[in-house]
């Protein structure tokens, strides 16, 4: 087999993740490799997922813009277009009670 691959991918232990169907649906889904552009994910089924979706790994705490660039029945190729880190919840800061 050729590799056409332009950078090497990492294979992942089974990380987990979800992906955003729409603003009420999400599809657990495993992160099985990934390149600095390039993510394979498995799923039960690619039916429901658009061309262009939001992935959170959860492993990481990522959230992703992402872009199918190939299907199978139960996996998606996809090119991470951006890394979106304010849609995340922030975390609450707490006054620390003063001493007298």
């Amino acid at each position: 087999m050729i590799e056409r691959r332009a950078e090497p991918r990492l294979c992942l232990p089974d990380v987990t993740g979800r992906i955003l169907i729409d603003e009420h649906r999400t599809v657990l889904c495993i992160v099985s490799d990934r390149s600095p552009s390039g993510i394979k994910i498995t799923l039960p089924s690619t039916d429901d997922v658009p061309d262009a979706f939001i992935l959170t790994v959860d492993g990481t705490g990522e959230t992703l813009v992402c872009r199918a660039a190939w299907r199978k029945d139960d996996q998606i190729g996809c090119i991470a277009d951006a890394l979106v880190t304010e849609w995340r919840p922030r975390p609450t800061l707490r006054r620390q009670p003063v001493l007298a």
